[in-house]
């Protein structure tokens, strides 16, 4: 299915619709930087681009969605309060859009999600609610909290609103670098490769657009609410859920040209490589285009203007901070 049929398919991702967004959510979201790879020691090609989204508010690309969806809300809705399920970075996201909109929140993680994650998103005054060993239980019980109250259920990925709000970062990132010719973008629930590269590929049909995902299956590869229980087994747990909608599914099939695989012990690396050569503290997901590119699984060659997309920052730090108390005399 060509992206014409998709998006007559799926009107909500048209290109006016996503420019809209980006004026809505301009008020609340970050620009984020662009830096050069450094050509250090010669293992990237010299004339990447890297678009630092892990600088972005709350640490990833999620904000962008967030605040979609919640501007979105009439009078009624922002009164009642909005519920979301999270394995983290979209509940730390939605959490802080409600804080800065004034909207009671519920926000839904597995029991099992790192303690970093769940102390950061109660910090804004949400109700957080852990429940389940995995996002796909989570998800069940916020989605059961939501009908039962009536209330709005943001979803992390699988929404009009979440795909007109990753959208924006396609757009800011051609306002920024017009003449790019590649772009990395990690994969997940396609909810980021989905919306950003639709909107891609509406401005720049000719544009090459290249996923990343660690595991062992793919996005083209799967059907909707497709894989095992929990999702892939990878320290990437944010590009590992156990499903994909239709719509992410038909978006990127439509708009992705390739898509290649990273190891765990990949992307570590190219975490160790970010700190090391960039000084950008970065989540295992935010490096796999690193990963990529270290491996040599992406073919740059012809290519003038690539960027990779770095979309998530919150690696807990809480060890490194540690280490470093446990040397303090005074």
């Amino acid at each position: 299915m060509d992206l014409t049929s998709v998006l007559a398919r799926w009107p909500g991702v048209a290109l006016p619709l996503i420019e809209a967004a980006q004026s809505r959510v301009a008020p609340y979201v970050r620009p984020t930087p662009l830096a050069p790879a450094p050509p250090l020691r010669g293992d990237l090609a010299p004339h990447l681009t890297l678009k630092l989204e892990n600088l972005q508010v709350t640490g990833s690309f999620k904000a962008r969605g967030a605040f979609n969806n919640l501007l979105q809300l009439d009078a009624a809705a922002r009164e009642r309060g909005i519920v979301a399920a999270s394995g983290g970075n979209h509940g730390l996201a939605v959490a802080y859009a409600a804080h800065r909109l004034g909207l009671p929140a519920t926000i839904f993680i597995p029991a099992t999600a790192a303690p970093d994650r769940a102390a950061r998103i109660a910090a804004w005054g949400v109700r957080l609610i852990q429940v389940g060993e995995s996002y796909d239980e989570a998800e069940a019980a916020a989605t059961r909290f939501a009908r039962d109250e009536g209330l709005p259920n943001i979803h992390p990925f699988d929404s009009d609103g979440t795909l007109q709000g990753t959208g924006t970062l396609g757009l800011e990132l051609l306002d920024d670098i017009p003449d790019a010719d590649l772009v990395l973008i990690a994969i997940g629930g396609g909810g980021l490769i989905a919306g950003m590269s639709a909107a891609l590929k509406q401005r720049r049909p000719d544009l090459r657009i290249v996923g990343h995902r660690g595991g062992r299956r793919t996005l083209h590869d799967g059907q909707p609410g497709s894989g095992p229980r929990g999702g892939l087994r990878t320290i990437a747990t944010t590009l590992a859920p156990r499903a994909v909608s239709q719509r992410t599914l038909d978006l990127t099939r439509a708009c992705v040209d390739e898509i290649v695989l990273v190891t765990d012990t990949e992307m570590v690396a190219a975490m160790r490589w970010l700190w090391a050569e960039c000084n950008q503290l970065v989540e295992p997901s935010g490096a796999a285009v690193i990963a990529a590119l270290q491996t040599g699984r992406v073919d740059l060659i012809g290519c003038r203007r690539p960027v990779a997309l770095v979309c998530g920052g919150n690696a807990a730090a809480d060890p490194v901070f540690d280490a470093y108390a446990s040397q303090i005399s005074d």
